[in-house]
């Protein structure tokens, strides 16, 4: 694996993790035994491989840099961002339902969702910019720094 970046391998994890956890924590309003506590497993997992794929984004940047030069170096940023928001999000989300676990309080569900909701958008974002830099900057050469004007 000499030379190839871990981050489009681990990426994929907390994206199918953090969503599927968003849609339990959803259905634990109506089904709360089992989705409750499978929503929080999904959740926690997901975010502890969400930190993974942001920590290995600087190895997916230096390569994409040696390979493809920095024209994508805009778009590499604003993923980033995105990224981070998502995992201050989710990490709230999380947060908040551990005290929810010890303190059971009705009105923590709600803030939960929101959390959630919003860190499945940022999430959603930060993979689009992803998939812009590998998609159009691999496949498209210069046709990324049009792309960045339109955040």
């Amino acid at each position: 694996m000499s030379g190839i970046p871990l981050h489009p391998l681990l990426v994929h994890f907390p994206i199918a993790l953090l969503l599927m956890g968003t849609v339990l924590q959803i259905v634990a309003i109506w089904k709360k035994k089992f989705f409750d506590k499978a929503a929080l497993l999904l959740l926690s997992t997901g975010f502890i491989s969400g930190v993974a794929a942001y920590l290995s984004g600087g190895g997916a940047v230096r390569f994409a840099a040696a390979h493809w030069g920095s024209a994508y170096k805009s778009l590499a940023e604003i993923h980033e961002l995105y990224a981070f928001a998502t995992m201050v999000l989710f990490g709230i989300a999380i947060s908040l339902r551990m005290l929810l676990h010890y303190f059971r309080r009705k009105f923590l569900m709600p803030l939960i969702l929101v959390f959630c909701i919003l860190g499945s958008v940022t999430l959603g974002i930060t993979g689009h910019y992803g998939g812009q830099m590998v998609y159009v900057q691999k496949h498209a050469g210069s046709a990324v720094t049009t792309l960045t004007v339109s955040r």
